[in-house]
């Protein structure tokens, strides 16, 4: 991977991805009023949040979303709609830790689970009663499940981090 895009989330460039989230929850909140479903988080938004509260590097080539100091690839998935998500992951998607990123527009907050699960264990995981998301990558389809429910409730695990996006401050870490 070429360090060149390699990028420190430092405090400038967090307080600037903050104010492009409240542009996109303005612009979010304008589109539901028309719509029923609203617009994706943009990755350009949730992914340096990610570093920022992690302390990783974004990676804006290819190769994984981010990357740790001792040089692990991090997938990061993220939904703004608090209480329920859908992933997908592609046939050939590969990573050392998946960071889910859950987003309470309610409350400007960022709740970041480290969840600890690379992609040979996310594989294992069901999609169906009758296939794993590995079965079905193998089979060239790009399956989608419910963190949330899937690894998140499943594992019973706590966010890693708070983060409070209008003070663009980390207010808890495990």
């Amino acid at each position: 991977m070429n360090d060149e895009y390699l990028i420190r989330i430092d405090k400038p460039r967090i307080e600037q991805t903050c104010d492009a989230y409240f542009k996109w929850k303005d612009l979010n909140t304008y589109v539901k009023s028309l719509v029923t479903r609203g617009i994706n988080i943009p990755d350009a938004i949730s992914e340096p949040m990610g570093c920022y509260c992690l302390d990783l590097l974004w990676n804006k080539s290819t190769g994984g979303d981010a990357q740790s100091a001792d040089g692990r690839k991090i997938e990061f998935k993220a939904t703004s709609n608090y209480g329920y998500d859908l992933s997908s992951f592609g046939p050939k998607c590969d990573f050392d830790d998946l960071v889910f990123l859950r987003f309470d527009l309610d409350f400007n907050m960022l709740y970041v689970y480290d969840t600890g699960v690379n992609s040979d264990e996310l594989k294992q995981l069901p999609v169906s009663r009758t296939a794993t998301l590995g079965e079905y990558q193998n089979a060239g389809k790009r399956p989608h499940i419910s963190i949330i429910q899937t690894i998140i409730e499943a594992r019973n695990l706590k966010p890693t981090v708070v983060f409070d996006i209008r003070r663009a401050k980390i207010v808890e870490k495990q």
